[in-house]
């Protein structure tokens, strides 16, 4: 593993666990699949951390589960260059268990994006917001937010230092 995906490895990990996740849960940071090979249990996979580009997942070794997942890169630097503008683009911020939504977990990596989008110098970060996306159709909805909620949630966010943009 490069140097660079290692720092990367290690400041996601530096992010700690939000409070809803300390206490009752045995939780372990994962970036590949490799938990997976004699997991019997469905779910979203392709974890990764590559060359600045993360996939992530928050698994919980007693139940054999993944809690949370996000996914996110900085634009690539071609398209830097012909916009002018370094981005950051969040592909996956996903709560799993239905129990844990609306606890505060995803706000709490979101505002570890955006510390993280600032300390790296971005214009902006960018956020397909869709309740919808084929990743969550298998899940229950119990405690998910709608359309409008999901890109409330996001708006909210926003700020002059560190702006979301969604599409």
């Amino acid at each position: 593993m490069s140097d660079k995906n290692e720092i990367m490895r290690e400041t996601i990990i530096n992010w700690g666990l939000p409070d809803a996740l300390c206490e009752k849960y045995n939780v372990d940071f994962k970036f590949d699949d490799e938990v997976f090979d004699n997991d019997k249990t469905k779910g979203e996979r392709g974890y990764y951390c590559k060359d600045g580009e993360v996939k992530f997942c928050l698994y919980d070794n007693e139940l054999k589960q993944v809690l949370f997942s996000m996914e996110f890169f900085k634009r690539g630097s071609k398209v830097s260059e012909l916009t002018n503008k370094k981005v950051i683009i969040l592909e996956l911020l996903y709560v799993h268990e239905e129990e844990l939504r609306k606890k505060g977990i995803a706000s709490y990596y979101l505002d570890k994006l955006i510390d993280y989008a600032i300390s790296e110098n971005m214009d902006y970060i960018q956020i397909t917001a869709n309740a919808n996306a084929k990743n969550f159709k298998n899940d229950r909805k119990k405690n998910a937010l709608n359309q409008k909620e999901l890109e409330e949630f996001y708006k909210k966010r926003s700020t002059s230092k560190m702006p979301i943009k969604l599409l």
